[in-house]
């Protein structure tokens, strides 16, 4: 194992201003939508498999700081999302009830959104559009993230975050929710109805 070396620091007393330049663009609601992408082709998603717990996924999420993880089955395929926002909703519980389960006994498949109720931006869209359109895509479909697909080669290359446009522009984006079954609007009207 290579041997690791502390880096000298200094203290910050003298120093007052924050350094500017190529890549601090201001983002607008008119900066280019893939300015936001996280590329999966730069930057590999957190994935985890079917099987796992969603008190694992949730360490998880934890330890690497973000939102969503990745489900893959094990061929590796895509299956699905998970997403802070599932793990938190009266969805878990109630599905651990109708199971008979403990919160901790449930598996990922048991609350993921699988791909099959999943809709996707392809990239040359979201290459051409802005993310005012974005956040209006969003919007229309009651979702906190949306997948970037390529058509080309049938792959997913990239997550957008609803939490990263609200960081990057620096105001607070209102997504509401959309429920996808009687279970989920029960969900949204009575556990987690409050905007995003």
């Amino acid at each position: 194992m290579k041997n690791y070396h502390e880096l000298k620091t200094i203290g910050l007393e003298d120093y007052t201003r924050l350094a500017a330049g190529a890549g601090h663009e201001i983002t607008s609601l008119d900066s280019p939508a893939e300015t936001v992408m996280t590329d999966f082709r730069q930057i590999p998603p957190l994935t985890m498999s079917l099987t796992e717990s969603v008190s694992d996924a949730t360490q998880a999420m934890r330890k690497v700081h973000v939102r969503s993880v990745i489900v893959t089955d094990s061929s590796g395929d895509f299956r699905g999302i998970l997403t802070v926002i599932d793990l938190e909703s009266r969805k878990v519980l109630s599905q651990a009830t109708s199971l008979g389960l403990k919160r901790d006994d449930l598996s990922i498949k048991d609350v993921m959104v699988s791909r099959d109720k999943l809709r996707g931006v392809p990239l040359s869209a979201l290459q051409q559009g802005t993310i005012g359109d974005l956040l209006k895509t969003l919007r229309n479909e009651g979702s906190m993230h949306m997948l970037v697909v390529d058509p080309a080669s049938h792959e997913i290359c990239g997550i957008i975050s609803a939490s990263e446009i609200a960081r990057r522009l620096q105001v607070p984006v209102e997504i509401n929710l959309q429920a996808s079954s009687f279970r989920d609007l029960v969900d949204a009207l009575f556990g987690r109805g409050e905007a995003v």
